[in-house]
């Protein structure tokens, strides 16, 4: 799948070499910037960063940059590069944590709000479903540590995190590694239906479906040789069971064994689709103006 309208990709990348000439680009307002990393200076962002007129506070750090939305208590959308020299053999975090630094500012700005525990998971029968990848960030152990954070997680089923989303996050580690090739990858929830919330307090929104843009290009390419041509994947994937029904998210009862069936690895591939799309269900602009 190809751009789909080349006066975006056109305006977009205008609109980042403005940014780079004037040596700060214009982000769209939001609540607050938090994280070690100053925007302008964020590798992640080189390809684009979406505008959402939805509650936002920018989490911006070495290895992504996440668009948090304090209401959903989820992310709307995080961005993050992936080159082959990020792929390693690290191993996986050993535990979710809370964001200290969202939460630190969320005590500071409103007692009411606070950073979401592991534990507020616990027993709601969906997954801690990493939005940036673990095994995008597996070079070191303190890259790794950082994909485990609860605001980088959104609440999938097991059928979803452990199988199509997991296929395509496959998929595109292969291409870099085995293709020479980058990636600028963002990803996150659909909330086109409200199906209920998760948590002690039922205020973690649970998605319906969830999106992801994949920019394909070889690994010397600079942003800038982006164009109507340059390859991309664009799917639209649904939060569901196995027998692709929508989940009873605060239903009774016991969590169902999981038994994903036969399994095909091209899976992601059945449900690509198109940045108009994704933008017309999120609310986003993937390549408006910076």
């Amino acid at each position: 799948m190809f751009f789909d309208q080349v006066p975006s990709v056109v305006r977009f990348l205008s609109s980042l070499i403005l940014g780079v000439l004037i040596g700060a680009p214009a982000f769209a307002k939001v609540e607050t910037v938090i994280g070690p990393v100053a925007l302008k200076k964020n590798v992640n962002l080189a390809g684009f960063l979406p505008t959402t007129n939805l509650p936002e506070i920018i989490i911006s750090r070495d290895q992504y940059v996440i668009s948090y939305n304090k209401e959903k208590r989820a992310p709307n959308f995080a961005v993050w590069k992936l080159e082959a020299a990020q792929i390693g053999h690290s191993g996986r975090s050993p535990s979710f944590t809370v964001d200290s630094e969202l939460e630190t500012y969320l005590q500071s700005s409103d007692r009411s709000k606070h950073a979401i525990s592991p534990a507020e998971f616990d027993n709601t029968c969906f997954d801690r479903g990493h939005v940036v990848p673990s095994g995008d960030r597996s070079d070191t152990s303190a890259n790794n540590k950082e994909t485990f954070m609860m605001s980088n997680m959104i609440a999938q089923t097991p059928f979803l995190n452990r199988v199509a989303w997991e296929h395509l996050e496959q998929h595109t580690r292969n291409m870099v590694q085995q293709q020479n090739k980058k990636a600028y990858v963002i990803a996150g929830p659909i909330y086109d239906q409200n199906i209920g919330g998760i948590g002690p307090n039922k205020d973690i929104q649970v998605p319906t479906r969830e999106f992801k843009l994949v920019v394909i290009l070889d690994a010397s390419a600079p942003v800038t040789s982006i164009t109507k041509d340059t390859p991309m994947i664009a799917v639209i994937l649904p939060n569901v069971g196995p027998d692709g029904k929508t989940p009873i998210v605060n239903g009774p009862g016991a969590c169902p064994a999981f038994n994903p069936g036969k399994v095909d690895v091209n899976d992601w591939a059945k449900y690509k689709s198109s940045v108009q799309e994704i933008e017309s269900l999120t609310g986003l602009k993937i390549f408006s103006p910076l």
